[in-house]
């Protein structure tokens, strides 16, 4: 039934992973790393001259400077380079790890998507500006309007967990509640009605075979996916649909009924330009827009006309006004130590520079 069940359930459950800074704790102390260049040039300038009066040479030959050697040369560097780890030591370097924990007190939404064989009607307006500023429009099908559009809402519910159910002769749950809409809009996208075919080829099924518009059976089976997590205050279903319910086992006012008794409300939304010419002329596929407010006033829901893309948009925004979200988030902030490392380097240094200092030949008496 869920193609893509395990990726979504392992999407949701995933825990996010922290995010890692570097940095140090005493970021001052580091200024004192420009003491070690003006140290190193120090040593090498000659002092004053002096004289002593001695009796022998012997006593001034530990004195004297020693020949200058690869080791005479390599053992002040180290000792130079111990002091700038012990100055990087001193400064605390470390990893700062920061954790986004974000409690929500989200609502639980279904989404119930129309897609019979009337869904590819040519006749949703959307109007908007160009880069100019000039009015432009564009007409495109009832379906490809209301996966846009969902798309857009989806977007704008971060905190909330989205599920779909697609229906039209019968109902079928496409995605569970998972706050993962990345892999529920890629669903979206997969929706696609039947095609009818032509000459010499065969028509194609849509994503659901069997045509019709079982209202029923969808809010039945969205409100059995909701009533599967109790500890949600906030439930709801938004019911696209472009028709009249004529299949399933169960009507929509009775669906309905069920729904409220569970705490669930329905914002039923007729899409599409109803073509009715008169009650004489009423056409199969005509919109029931007296069914879908029943539905609406069984549940406390609200109940939308959209007859073009444009007012498609204006539903989904005020359905977004009215059921809002209330999410706290904390940051938790942890740190990973790591100054012994450059401690330990600088006892090393420290170490090979001392050595090297009796390495040195001692000069001649």
């Amino acid at each position: 039934m869920y193609p893509l069940l395990p990726q979504i359930l392992a999407a949701a459950d995933a825990t996010p992973e922290p995010t890692r800074e570097f940095g140090f704790a005493h970021p001052w102390v580091l200024t004192l790393l420009a003491l070690i260049p003006l140290l190193l040039l120090l040593r090498r300038r000659r002092g004053t001259a002096a004289c002593i009066t001695h009796p022998t040479i012997r006593i001034v030959s530990n004195l004297l400077p020693r020949p200058a050697t690869l080791a005479g040369r390599l053992g002040p560097l180290c000792l130079a380079l111990a002091a700038a780890c012990l100055i990087v030591a001193l400064a605390r370097p470390r990893w700062m790890n920061r954790y986004e924990e974000q409690k929500v007190s989200g609502i639980d939404i279904m989404i119930t998507c129309d897609l019979s064989g009337s869904m590819a009607s040519q006749d949703m307006m959307f109007t908007g500006k160009d880069e100019r500023g000039r009015t432009i429009r564009r007409t495109v099908d009832r379906l490809s309007a209301a996966k846009y559009v969902m798309n857009t809402f989806i977007d704008g519910r971060p905190n909330d967990r989205i599920g779909l159910v697609a229906f039209a002769g019968k109902a079928k749950q496409c995605s569970p509640l998972t706050l993962d809409h990345t892999l529920v809009r890629y669903i979206i996208d997969q929706f696609y009605l039947a095609d009818p075919g032509g000459f010499a080829r065969r028509a194609r099924p849509g994503y659901i075979s069997e045509d019709g518009t079982a209202i029923g059976t969808a809010i039945a089976s969205a409100a059995t996916r909701l009533n599967e997590r109790q500890e949600t205050k906030s439930k709801v279903i938004i019911l696209v649909t472009d028709g009249v319910s004529n299949r399933g086992s169960i009507t929509p006012q009775d669906a309905a009924r069920q729904a409220a008794e569970l705490g669930i409300k329905i914002f039923p939304i007729a899409i599409g330009q109803d073509e009715r010419l008169s009650s004489y002329t009423a056409q199969v596929d005509s919109i029931d827009e007296e069914t879908l407010k029943e539905i609406a006033d069984i549940t406390g829901g609200r109940y939308y006309r959209a007859s073009s893309g444009t007012e498609l948009q204006k539903a989904f925004a005020s359905i977004d006004k009215l059921e809002k979200t209330d999410a706290k988030r904390r940051t938790l902030i942890s740190y990973d130590e790591i100054f012994i490392y450059p401690l330990s380097l600088a006892c090393l240094l420290m170490s090979i520079g001392a050595g090297m200092s009796f390495v040195r030949p001692r000069p001649a008496p």
